[in-house]
């Protein structure tokens, strides 16, 4: 016999349903979160171990509140019960008469659970979105019964904003294992490539700005591979950029057109896209990805996180001391140190992309501030393009690969090395002004 019953109202669900039918609502994200965050404290409440069955509402949104409470008891199954979408409360009590179990969790809707827990107890408490009721039930659901306990539904808000984190970083790597898929179809084509190495960038980038409340492990663990993967990339991407400056200086008369050099150059690529085309016809870096997007499904948030989630306040303090430290360092940058320059587009690119991933938590305003980074990253690449392609040239005459072209290449890191000074000129007004209107 039931000797008690605990009402639980579901947690927060969408607005409306893909289908449009009532059933079919689902939690947000954020409601799910929360309930996770707040039935193991809730439900521990009835001590340990009790003999329980759930019951719960057909409806998708009441179907997932009872597996938060399985999750959080341990139970194994979850009993349908149309009586609890109908709200039809005679058939509801008929059913816990005939329970076998000592303690069942009844998942369902409003006015339904107020006016079961009125019927049985003679109280009037209303019941929010996630709130639970433990009755006792001395003499069965036939019998007057009294409160043990009542705790409200916890407010999801806190879990909007770690939400909108959540699907951001599910969809990027979806979408970085399907950029690799296309490389690998493609390994030839610089478009590809590029497309691919941008996507390790940013999905980086954003569990970078995330590292704070993210899980230790799973951070390192995801930004160790993508790290891994960019590095494995490198070459044959700066030999793509120094490709098409080749290209262009053929074209704009700067080298001859018979110029053996752009022959050389991609003699040289076919050398380094070799490399790479081993490592994606290799099963265990498609597997890596297969699991990083696996394992980012579901984002391990620090134990504090899930204690009390974070508020959108949280990310905007975040992302304004990430921003204020990009531009302070953008100030005192050597723009001849090549590797000074690489970080600071890098951080620059951070935040102008964190800010157009999570513009739904840190607002328009942060998005507009941050068009100014993007824009400082436009010429701080177009200055690492150049530093790189100078250098480049320069190791490249060294090579017995390149001994018939050493002074077209000569020529290059000449080209090059006009446009570092252009670069320079011109950041250092955008400096000098930018100080100015201080």
């Amino acid at each position: 016999m039931v000797k008690t019953l605990v009402l639980v109202r579901h947690g927060s669900p969408e607005d409306v349903a893909a289908s449009g039918l009532d059933e079919d609502r689902r939690l947000t994200p954020a409601g799910v979160r929360a309930l996770a965050a707040a039935y193991p404290r809730t439900f521990a409440l009835l001590g340990e171990d009790p003999e329980l069955e759930v019951w719960s509402s057909p409806a998708v949104r009441a179907l997932e509140t009872a597996q938060a409470v399985c999750d959080a008891t341990g139970a194994q199954d979850v009993a349908v019960h149309q009586s609890l979408y109908r709200q039809d409360l005679a058939a509801f009590l008929a059913e816990l008469a005939d329970a076998q179990a000592s303690v069942v969790v009844a998942v369902g809707h409003v006015p339904f659970m107020d006016m079961a827990a009125a019927q049985l107890t003679g109280c009037g408490l209303t019941f929010g979105k996630g709130a639970a009721m433990a009755i006792d039930l001395p003499d069965g659901p036939s019998g007057r019964g009294r409160v043990k306990w009542f705790v409200s539904g916890p407010d999801p808000i806190a879990w909007d904003a770690p939400a909108v984190a959540e699907g951001e970083v599910a969809q990027m790597a979806a979408e970085l294992k399907d950029l690799f898929a296309q490389l690998r179809e493609r390994p030839d084509d610089p478009v590809a490539l590029r497309a691919f190495r941008v996507g390790l960038r940013r999905l980086r980038s954003l569990l970078e700005f995330l590292a704070p409340w993210q899980a230790k492990k799973q951070n390192r663990r995801s930004v160790r591979l993508m790290k891994e993967l960019q590095e494995a990339t490198g070459s044959l991407r700066g030999l793509d950029i120094l490709c098409e400056c080749v290209d262009g200086l053929v074209e704009s008369g700067e080298l001859a057109a018979g110029s053996l050099l752009p022959m050389a150059c991609a003699k040289e690529r076919a050398l380094a896209r070799e490399g790479v085309a081993e490592l994606l016809r290799k099963e265990h870096a498609a597997r890596r990805l297969d699991e990083l997007e696996a394992d980012l499904a579901t984002f391990a948030w620090k134990g504090r996180v899930l204690e009390s989630g974070l508020s959108a306040s949280d990310f905007k303090t975040h992302f304004d001391q990430e921003l204020a430290q990009v531009d302070e360092a953008l100030f005192g940058l050597d723009l001849s140190d090549q590797d000074a320059v690489f970080r600071a587009r890098r951080d620059a690119k951070e935040v102008h992309f964190v800010s157009e991933r999570l513009a739904e938590v840190l607002g328009d305003e942060r998005a507009q501030a941050s068009e100014y980074m993007d824009s400082i990253q436009a010429e701080l690449g177009a200055l690492s393009d150049a530093l790189v392609n100078e250098r480049l040239a320069k190791d490249l005459s060294k090579s017995p690969r390149f001994r018939g072209v050493r002074a077209d290449l000569g020529v290059v890191a000449r080209d090059q090395s006009e446009v570092v000074s252009a670069i320079l000129s011109g950041l250092q007004r955008l400096e000098q002004g930018g100080r100015a209107s201080e």
